[in-house]
């Protein structure tokens, strides 16, 4: 902590920065809730801005946690770096896909809403993101074997 109150990575002026551009945008937001207030249902919202934010602090940061908390005992040190990109594009790749894949905003009446599987389009692309890490732990064991080759000569 610094003299002022502040941690000592926070700088005054990246604050105000923020501040000065956030707030704004903001009240830019707000207002557009408001004056659509028949529209946007302010009240729903308000449960929907709370519920994500209780979900997100009691259920999403604490299993992120767990989970890599256990990855990083079980994954070699020389592993780490590629399990961990591997970890967060999937966790990425499965937040973003989670509406698609419930159905959210499916219609009966309009087939052509939402009408992939989209569970099996994210069990695609996790597949191609683990692809894609084994194959840079491969290459990268295999360039270390050749350098030991190397130096035992």
């Amino acid at each position: 902590m610094t003299a002022s109150g502040l941690p000592a990575t926070t700088s005054r002026r990246g604050l105000a920065w923020g501040l000065a551009l956030g707030l704004p945008v903001l009240g830019y937001g707000l207002r557009g809730v408001a004056i659509d207030a028949a529209r946007t249902h302010p009240a729903e919202l308000a449960r929907w801005v709370v519920g994500a934010a209780v979900v997100n602090d009691l259920v999403l940061i604490p299993a992120a946690i767990a989970v890599g908390w256990t990855a990083r005992r079980l994954v070699p040190s020389r592993a780490w770096a590629a399990v961990r990109g591997g970890l967060l594009a999937t966790g990425a790749l499965a937040l973003v896909a989670w509406p698609f894949v419930r159905g959210y905003g499916r219609d009966p009446a309009n087939p052509s809403l939402l009408p992939r599987n989209y569970g099996a389009g994210l069990v695609a692309a996790v597949i191609v993101v683990w692809t894609v890490v084994g194959s840079v732990l491969v290459v990268a064991e295999i360039r270390a074997r050749g350098r030991r080759r190397g130096q035992c000569r």
